[in-house]
């Protein structure tokens, strides 16, 4: 009966073995196959006949062989189970991926004879696992699981590590280390009001700010629901945190932009306002445009913008805001408004088309209240020829307004239009608070700085009628553009402490580069066309007039000495031309160019120059060339005033689609704490900005007593650029 039930037994071990669709494995204590189930053939390919008696470790990939030979030998040791998850090579050549409970069979000595191996295919569980990281990875974001306290992670997807900047395995060891680098303010909601959800059961969804990149805000969304079983007791957390980082910038960028939209809209001394393209209703307008039509928006909206316009215009008006609709550019015109309180006022108006999304979306229009101007160049027309010398002077102005930039060019135009047209014995622009005028002057103001500034002038004999509206027309001119002039020259001025902060667009420093090359070339052109050439001339005429004259020997040692001052002059300006523009840069080549750069600095520099330039079949772009070229300049400078170095190797080669730059030199070095302030001072900061703008890369390295050391990268240039060698 016993042996019956034994071959049962036997049997249905034999059965569950042959027919289960994980792998069972059966290993000596030496690593040898000795029995395997059917089930191999199926998953890798290879037949029982083949497995058994072979290596067990000899199909497994080879870069997981030694990992699992580790546990095999600690199975041996411990005589206790073990999990391990591992390659195998199929036969045909593809990786697959399995996990297998690998235990220990004990003979009757305690020793282990055996180990048994059930392998199970995990191949598709990876490959989701894959794909969720990478997709987690394009969407920068990161899921977990873990208990109601947070005690320990269950699940902790890899790309937690970019987005909190914590290893994972930390945060899987010690979950309350993630809370180190949330703000202290977000962190006390999480632990407080929205930990308090979460153990009601709740789902949450919390904005928080991360802190752990110095000086550096970024922004996280946190995503938590609760598991609950069929009690309703929360049996696990699951949850998402998304980067919203981009975003955020994002949205704080759009606010400001907005606010300073709004803040020119509003206080534009222009009379501002917008319009919907159905029936042209106004949507919006500021008060200067309230003042000059005598309404407020309020008693404007839901009315159409021609019902302002006299009714003569109206075909006008029309027209142009029909070319605005299609054709998408700005238009200008004049005409009149009527049904205002002011009675009929005549305006320059310019629509501008508003686009959301490169779609119309409305239309703005800016309007000048031009009444007082037209009145006064119509009274000019009953003058003669006093009348023609002023319209043309009138006309002259306003051509040259257009062309005016800043404050200072606007009151210096001023200044020459009055001399040239009224009696005035003195002119001047004056800023002055307006209880400190000078009495028995004129004074006109025309704008607004810190304090008033005005027009002040002293008259030879009493203005003509004419020459009063002359001069009327001509201030209002100025004031029309006077603070619009400010307020870009402002705008001027944030532009510039944005470059301060390093905070410039990369488009912008490509500009300034550009017309800092062109102006090194003019200057080069000029130096060489004008003072170049005319040093030599001169220095022909004193060796020529040294040669035919007899003089006495004084003079003619002095002569010799300003011969030689000449020569010197001479050949200085020559080293500062080829400085500012570097002859034959482009036709030489980069590596020509830099060749020639070194041999000409070894004539007076007190270190070695080594330079390194291979395989640079790679195109740049011109100023690609020109930035390289200036770079090494900036450095080898630094190093003349700065490094006191013996050596300097400069290396320059191609990887891929990418030229790498290499800058080194033994001299003193810095704390490279301190590189940020130096920068300024050693004109780092202009070499940082010149690659940014050249879409390259630059680190910098160096401390006390170990050198100088610049690693940049540039990408390949466009197909018409020129190799770099």
């Amino acid at each position: 009966m016993g042996l019956g039930s034994g071959h049962l037994q036997e049997e249905i071990y034999r059965i569950i073995a042959e027919n289960t669709t994980d792998i069972i494995v059966l290993v000596d204590n030496q690593g040898n196959v000795r029995y395997v189930s059917p089930s191999l053939t199926s998953l890798t390919g290879f037949e029982r006949v083949e497995y058994e008696g072979m290596d067990a470790f000899e199909i497994i990939h080879p870069d997981d062989q030694e990992l699992v030979r580790l546990v095999f030998v600690r199975t041996l040791e411990t005589k206790l189970p073990q999990d391990i998850e591992y390659r195998v090579l199929h036969r045909m050549g593809h990786t697959l991926y399995v996990e297998a409970r690998v235990k220990p069979v004990i003979d009757q000595r305690g020793d282990v004879q055996y180990v048994v191996a059930v392998v199970r295919d995990v191949t598709e569980r990876k490959k989701t696992e894959q794909l969720l990281e990478n997709i987690l990875e394009n969407v920068n974001a990161a899921v977990w699981s873990t208990d109601q306290d947070f005690t320990r992670y269950t699940f902790c997807s890899d790309s937690i590590e970019s987005i909190s900047g914590i290893l994972r395995e930390e945060i899987m060891s010690n979950p309350i280390r993630l809370h180190d680098h949330i703000h202290p303010d977000d962190n006390a909601v999480l632990m407080g009001e929205v930990k308090q959800k979460l153990d009601q059961g709740l789902p949450v969804e919390q904005f928080f700010r991360w802190i752990h990149v110095e000086n550096e805000t970024r922004w996280g969304r946190l995503i938590i629901h609760p598991l609950l079983d069929h009690t309703g007791r929360i049996e696990r957390l699951d949850g998402i945190i998304l980067d919203i980082t981009q975003k955020m910038r994002a949205e704080l960028a759009l606010e400001e932009s907005e606010q300073r939209y709004k803040s020119l809209f509003e206080n534009n001394l222009d009379g501002v306002f917008s319009i919907e393209l159905s029936k042209l209703y106004f949507v919006h307008a500021n008060q200067a445009f309230e003042r000059i039509v005598g309404e407020e928006l309020s008693q404007l909206t839901d009315r159409c913008f021609l019902g302002l316009i006299y009714d003569e215009d109206h075909s006008l008006v029309y027209q142009a805001l029909l070319e605005v609709m299609q054709q998408g550019q700005p238009r200008d015109l004049e005409c009149r408004l009527a049904h205002t309180r002011k009675g009929v006022r005549v305006v320059s108006i310019t629509f501008v088309p508003i686009f959301l999304s490169r779609k119309l979306n409305g239309i703005h229009g800016i309007v000048k209240d031009i009444t007082e101007r037209k009145a006064g160049e119509k009274a000019l027309i009953q003058s003669e020829e006093r009348y023609k010398f002023l319209q043309q002077s009138l006309h002259r102005f306003a051509n040259d307004l257009a062309n005016v930039m800043k404050v200072s060019e606007l009151e210096n135009r001023l200044l020459e239009e009055v001399r040239t047209v009224l009696p005035v014995s003195h002119v001047a622009i004056e800023e002055v608070p307006k209880d400190m005028r000078a009495p028995g002057e004129t004074w006109i103001k025309i704008g607004e700085k810190q304090q008033p500034v005005y027009l002040q002038f002293a008259l030879g004999h009493p203005l003509l009628k004419i020459e009063e509206e002359w001069l009327d027309t001509a201030v209002h001119y100025v004031k029309i553009l006077y603070d619009n002039l400010q307020l870009i020259e402002d705008l001027m001025k944030r532009l510039e402490e944005s470059l301060a902060k390093n905070e410039t667009p990369r488009w912008m420093l490509r500009l300034l580069f550009q017309l800092s090359e062109k102006e090194r070339s003019s200057l080069s052109s000029d130096l060489h066309d004008t003072v170049l050439q005319d040093l030599i001339i001169w220095y022909r005429k004193l060796e020529s007039l040294r040669s035919t004259r007899v003089v006495q020997e004084e003079v003619e040692q002095e002569l010799r000495k300003i011969e030689e001052g000449l020569l010197d002059a001479i050949h200085q300006i020559r080293i500062t031309c080829n400085e500012l523009r570097p002859p034959f840069l482009l036709k030489m080549g980069l590596v020509e160019s830099l060749k020639s750069l070194f041999e000409y600095t070894r004539m007076f520099a007190n270190y070695e120059i080594q330079f390194m330039a291979e395989s640079l079949e790679i195109s740049l772009q011109e100023e690609q060339i020109i930035g390289i070229y200036r770079i090494v300049q900036e450095l080898l400078n630094n190093a003349s005033k700065h490094s006191q170095a013996s050596k300097i190797t400069v290396s320059l080669e191609s990887r891929g689609n990418e030229v790498h730059f290499i800058y080194s030199d033994d001299g003193v070095g810095m704390d490279q704490s301190l590189l940020k302030g130096s920068f300024q001072h050693m004109g780092i900061a202009g070499i940082e900005k010149r690659v940014l703008s050249l879409e390259g890369k630059v680190e910098f390295h160096t401390a006390p007593g170990q050198g100088f050391h610049v690693t940049i990268q540039f990408p390949r240039g466009e197909k018409d650029g020129n190799l770099i060698n």
